[in-house]
């Protein structure tokens, strides 16, 4: 048996076709060309999971089913997405039905960064474990709680907006119009702006241009503001951290993005951060580590969706 899972992100879209056990067969990347509008990023979604069957040298009869990942805010349980902020088109759409229908098989539909922490627990560095937190640090911070080998959805659908914890009281305006969210000051954004403002301190050092990623090599290289930018991401996401270890006490928490490729010098601040600030006896066998899965978590935290939601 075989199955299809997508992560389809605003630029690119992204596809497996996996086994029950999670063997890969093939993979696609492809740009999701939301641009030319709704039906158009649909059409190519469907092709684009037709090409990787293809691809495998399989057939869609070998497929049991699709588990699709989308950007939030949306309804997993009815399988329709609400109104993404970069995707105008995309308002109340019934897209599970509307795949299930043009497939002629099962769909699931999840939230990209809920199957992100999906795909860790089940194939990456939250293997084996019980519970995973897992926080996805770029342009934003996303989130996803997996609970007992199942996400954790909440009341409404909503739970695992982590990037919106509040850890700054009256602090910078989010963009979700509350201030002092996590996601300003530990996504990639953040980084750079907390970089910019240590540089406005010491006027006479100089940079061309600040990215997360010449951030992480001036850091590397042992530049000491770089550093010590890292380090107080590192401490402010460790805050958050600490709360969402005594609220959930989970095994594992798994730190992903592009951020994360810096590896030690961001975890180790978040390592002591939580240490300090948790209870010890939830800090006791936790494990804080980088994600391993890359660009391929989401999508095979799809195909796991769909496989639980067929009880495969």
């Amino acid at each position: 048996m075989l199955i299809l899972g997508a992560d389809v992100g605003v630029t690119n879209t992204k596809t497996v076709l996996v086994d029950r056990q999670g063997e890969i067969f093939a993979t696609m990347n492809r740009p999701t060309l939301a641009r030319k509008g709704r039906d158009a990023m649909i059409e190519r979604l469907i092709l684009t999971l037709k090409d990787t069957v293809k691809k495998a040298g399989a057939n869609m009869k070998d497929v049991a089913g699709v588990g699709i990942g989308f950007a939030g805010p949306l309804d997993p349980g009815k399988g329709i997405v609400f109104n993404p902020p970069n995707l105008p088109e995309w308002f109340n759409v019934p897209l599970r039905d509307i795949l299930t229908q043009k497939l002629n098989m099962p769909v699931s539909l999840d939230n990209d960064a809920n199957l992100v922490a999906l795909g860790e627990y089940w194939k990456g560095a939250g293997r084996g474990a019980k519970s995973l937190v897992c926080l996805t640090l770029g342009t934003g911070v996303g989130g996803g709680i997996v609970l007992n080998g199942k996400i954790w959805h909440g009341a409404g659908g909503i739970a695992g907006e982590l990037g919106h914890m509040t850890v700054v009281r009256n602090g910078r305006r989010c963009g979700c119009g509350n201030r002092g969210c996590l996601e300003v000051y530990a996504s990639s954004r953040g980084l750079v702006s907390r970089m910019q403002e240590l540089l406005n301190r010491k006027k006479t050092v100089k940079y061309d241009k600040i990215t997360p990623e010449g951030i992480g090599k001036q850091a590397l290289s042992g530049d000491k503001l770089a550093k010590k930018a890292i380090r107080d991401t590192g401490i402010t996401l460790g805050v958050a951290i600490a709360s969402l270890v005594n609220i959930l006490n989970p095994d594992v928490i798994v730190v992903g993005g592009g951020i994360s490729k810096i590896g030690n010098l961001l975890l180790d601040p978040i390592r002591e951060e939580v240490a300090k600030r948790a209870f010890p006896k939830a800090v006791e066998g936790l494990k804080i580590v980088k994600a391993e899965l890359g660009d391929n978590a989401g999508a095979l935290g799809a195909a796991r969706s769909l496989m639980l939601s067929l009880n495969v």
